[in-house]
C-alpha cells in the first residue's frame, strides 16, 4: 500500500489499520472436468449443486476421464445486447430455419431423435439431436415450405466424414450454464463459448477449440476440419453472427410494442420435442430471479 505509514513521521495510515483485514475481492473457483468456474458471489452454492445432476451428466459426457488439449482462439464481436445471443443458443428450431447448412447436410434437423433439458432454475439447458445415417432425406420441411434444401455441394466432403466418439448415437449437442457459459458438441467439434457484455448493443464471445492430448492425428485434422462449421465465418453459424443485430435494430424502432409468443407453450420445462422455447423461457426465468424482478 502506497505511503502506509506516511512520510518522514507524517501522514499514513492510523496505527489501527491492519493489511490482513483488506483485500481484493476473492474469486471463488470450482473445477469439474477440466473446466474453471469462478464467481464473486459467497451465497452460490458448490458447483455440483449449482449445475444440477443432468447438467452436470452432460459435461461429463464429452470432457470426462480425459485431458483437453487447446487447438485455438479466438473473440468473435457482435453487434447486440449478450442476452440475445443466449436466446439463440438456447432456441434449439431456430437452426432448422436459419442455418442453410444444417438442413441441406441433415446435421441438425427437427425430425431426428433428441430432446431438451432445462433445470429447475430455467438457467441451465442442454439441446441434443443423432443423426440417422439410415433414414431417407425428411420430407416434412418440404411439405411445411420451410427454407432447407439447396443445390450446394461440398467440394471436400471429409469435411463431414467424422469418428465415432461418445458411442451414443448423439452428433450435436450444446450445454449452456447461466447466466454466460455454452460448451457445444458439433460432430467433433468441441468447444467452450463464454459471454462477455460489453454494452447495450455489444457483446464479445470468446471461443476457445478443444481436442484432447490423447487425440491421434487424424483425429485431430478432423477437429480442426469440423471447426469450420461454427464461429463468425462458420459453414453453421456464420448467420448467428447478423441476426442478434437485426433483432437489435428492430428492437430499437418499436420500443413501444411487446408480443408473446408461446412455441412450445408457456413452461419452462424439459421436453422430448426441440419445436418448444422452454429453455428460453427458462433463461428469463433464471433471469428475473436473479435480478430480483
Amino acid at each position: 500500500m502506497a505511503f502506509k505509514d506516511g512520510v518522514k513521521g507524517k501522514g499514513g495510515m492510523p496505527d489501527t489499520f491492519r493489511m490482513q483485514d483488506h483485500h481484493p475481492r476473492k474469486l471463488r473457483i470450482a473445477l469439474l472436468h477440466g473446466l474453471i468456474f469462478g464467481s464473486f458471489s459467497e451465497d452460490v452454492p458448490p458447483i455440483e449443486a449449482y449445475l444440477g445432476e443432468e447438467i452436470s451428466s452432460r459435461i461429463e459426457r464429452v470432457l470426462s476421464g480425459r485431458t483437453p488439449a487447446v487447438l485455438g482462439r479466438f473473440t468473435q464481436v457482435l453487434p447486440n445486447n449478450w442476452k440475445l445471443y443466449m436466446e439463440n443458443v438456447k432456441d434449439p428450431y431456430h437452426a432448422s430455419i436459419l442455418h442453410l447448412f444444417f438442413t441441406t447436410f441433415e446435421l441438425n434437423t427437427l425430425s431426428q431423435d433428441g430432446a431438451i433439458i432445462v433445470d429447475d432454475s430455467g438457467g441451465h439447458h442442454v439441446s441434443y439431436s443423432a443423426i440417422d445415417r439410415e433414414a431417407q432425406k425428411d420430407l416434412e420441411y418440404a411439405k411445411q415450405q420451410i427454407r432447407s434444401e439447396s443445390e450446394y455441394k461440398l467440394a471436400d466432403p471429409s469435411l463431414l466424414q467424422g469418428f465415432d466418439e461418445y458411442h451414443d448415437g448423439v452428433t450435436l449437442q450444446i450445454v449452456s450454464v447461466f447466466p454466460t457459459f455454452v460448451l457445444q458438441q458439433i460432430q467433433n467439434a468441441i468447444a467452450v463459448r463464454q459471454i462477455v457484455p460489453r454494452a447495450i448493443d455489444k457483446t464479445d464471445v470468446n471461443w476457445t477449440y478443444i481436442g484432447f492430448t490423447d487425440d491421434t492425428p487424424e483425429k485431430r485434422l478432423t477437429r480442426i476440419k469440423q471447426g469450420n462449421l461454427v464461429g463468425p465465418a462458420g459453414y453453421i453459424s456464420m448467420e448467428d453472427g447478423c441476426v442478434g443485430g437485426f433483432v437489435q435494430l428492430g428492437i430499437a424502432g418499436a420500443s413501444g410494442q411487446e408480443a408473446v409468443l408461446e412455441m412450445g407453450g408457456s413452461q419452462a420445462q424439459s421436453s422430448e420435442s426441440r419445436v418448444t422455447e422452454a429453455s428460453v423461457r427458462g433463461f428469463w426465468k433464471a433471469y428475473r430471479s436473479n435480478m430480483g424482478l
